[in-house]
């Protein structure tokens, strides 16, 4: 029978493995998957009226976290949201007070980007540029903490959910 105080070297060896196995089990055997993701798409609006940009983050209880860009259309897709019942915020960047900012979302000039092309016959694809909203949708502060958006929604795996937001 082995017996740790036998000194040998392979006794040593074979102890040290069964506890380096026994610490690896114990640290992620239990706890939460902070890997397991779920998929979640839908609309952002605020009064009917979509949200021209932005981003929702989702919450679980663990912490983990996953954010999605809101597009020009209020539309919004999350590859990787964390799994479980989730607080949800949103924000949305605040209105400029710029008047020269001001006139450019709403189509009044300032100065233009030339366009770029990838030389002919090179086969590069250029990215296309940025769609810049014609007006940001206010929302409220409450809506980009937590513990006071009032949002939830439970994420779960597998088949892509819809979570329709409106503000």
């Amino acid at each position: 029978m082995f017996s740790p105080q036998s000194g040998t070297a392979s006794g040593r060896l074979l102890l040290s493995g069964v506890l380096a196995c026994g610490l690896v089990l114990l640290a992620t055997g239990c706890g939460a998957d902070h890997k397991a993701r779920g998929s979640v798409k839908g609309r952002v609006t605020a009064n009917k009226k979509p949200l021209t940009t932005g981003s929702v983050m989702f919450i679980n209880k663990q912490g983990v976290t996953g954010t999605a860009h809101i597009d020009t259309q209020g539309n919004y897709e999350l590859h990787d949201a964390p799994v479980g019942e989730c607080q949800v915020t949103v924000t949305a960047p605040p209105l400029p007070q710029d008047p020269s900012v001001k006139a450019r979302l709403k189509g009044g000039g300032g100065p233009k980007m030339p366009e770029m092309k990838a030389p002919e016959g090179s086969g590069i694809e250029l990215p296309s540029s940025p769609t810049v909203p014609k007006e940001i949708v206010p929302v409220d502060s409450k809506y980009s903490k937590p513990e006071s958006s009032g949002l939830t929604f439970t994420v779960e795996k597998g088949e892509t959910k819809t979570f329709n937001i409106d503000l």
